[in-house]
């Protein structure tokens, strides 16, 4: 059964499990109560505010077990907003990441610990099941109705979240579930745990990926590239060595990343990495494979997304020379670039959007 099947499954066994536990919460709830349109009406209303509560005592759950262990923060991001610890200064930044609604990333101690590794890891949905059972407790305490249907909604939705990602599941990006199944199977794999934290925080320094220790983009010998931990470490290295501007290494490594059984995260993330490779080194016959009629409209809705604006800027650059339309996603990207996160990799885009103009201009003399 592939990787994709075996999400599936989990996925409906979680919403058969969501299920009978509402199903049971409300018939239980009716014995207590009238069940008519008004307490549904609560209970949808106050479960949307309990998923918003859970995505933030998630992260805060990531936070709480890192300190713990010494570990500080570097960002704290609830769906697109995110919060970036730059070298002691907070500045609020928008970030989108596929398949998230929510990180808590922070920088590791010296010494690699895979008991503080596993806590950081299993920190959030452990928090989502401490918070589901202290509303189960405080609803014995008081009985008025709003507050039944909230302590329900909070641990409906708090189980929800815990088993969502404590269960081991890799769909359009690995859960706490799967990092920690890894973990545990390859201890070794918490050496890049820590480099994917480092990287993290260099990034929030505003670090560029060429002035980054070298050694953060090196596996630990013989390491399973099934790990989605290893993948992480590879993907990086795949845009380490763009900016180096060593570009047969990187396409190399693309190469191979991009024969694997890769989610959709560090799929994208190569694949964006590939084509402007192929776009630096004249390679139009990939791009015209690559980029089909699906996935450029993909491309072209993101708009948000630095890494694919910069890659249909090139498009339009030196495969389509459509030149207005390059002036319109160069409007786009230089947007998107204002409030990303990681300034450190914007500087290493605009060398790459430099070259991609240098080459449009040799074409055209």
């Amino acid at each position: 059964m592939n990787k994709k099947a075996k999400n599936f499954l989990i996925q409906i066994g979680l919403g058969v499990l969501l299920g009978l536990a509402l199903g049971g919460g409300l018939a239980q709830f009716e014995q207590s109560y009238y069940l008519g349109w008004d307490i549904l009406f609560y209970f949808l209303a106050f479960s949307v505010i309990a998923f918003i509560i859970h995505i933030v005592v998630h992260e805060a759950g990531h936070g709480f077990f890192g300190y713990l262990y010494g570990f500080e923060l570097v960002s704290f991001r609830i769906a697109s907003y995110m919060w970036v610890n730059d070298q002691g200064k907070i500045h609020f930044k928008r970030l989108k990441v596929l398949g998230t609604l929510g990180q808590c990333l922070m920088q590791p101690p010296k010494n690699e610990n895979l008991k503080a590794a596993f806590l950081y890891n299993i920190g959030g949905g452990l928090t989502n099941l401490l918070t589901a059972l202290l509303f189960f407790l405080l609803s014995f305490l008081w009985k008025d109705m709003l507050f039944q249907v909230f302590c329900f909604s909070m641990i409906a939705i708090g189980v929800l979240a815990a088993f969502s990602n404590l269960l081991p599941m890799d769909a359009q990006a690995p859960n706490d579930g799967y990092h920690t199944y890894w973990l545990l199977k390859e201890s070794e794999s918490v050496h890049s745990l820590y480099q994917q934290l480092l990287l993290a925080k260099d990034m929030a320094d505003g670090k560029r990926m060429e002035e980054m220790d070298p050694t953060l983009f090196e596996l630990y010998e013989n390491a399973n590239m099934k790990n989605p931990l290893n993948i992480c470490i590879a993907a990086n290295k795949v845009s380490y060595l763009i900016d180096k501007e060593d570009y047969d290494s990187a396409r190399v490594l693309a190469d191979s990343l991009l024969k694997l059984d890769l989610d959709d995260l560090f799929h994208n993330s190569v694949f964006c990495d590939r084509l402007l490779i192929a776009l630096l080194c004249d390679e139009k016959e990939c791009i015209t494979q690559a980029m089909n009629e699906k996935t450029k409209r993909n491309f072209e809705k993101n708009r948000s997304d630095v890494s694919k604006l910069l890659v249909l800027y090139g498009i339009d650059l030196l495969v389509d020379k459509n030149h207005e339309k390059a002036r319109v996603d160069l409007k786009y990207l230089k947007d998107a670039q204002k409030n990303y996160p990681y300034q450190g990799i914007v500087e290493s885009m605009n060398k790459s959007q430099r070259l991609l103009e240098r080459k449009s201009e040799e074409n055209e003399s």
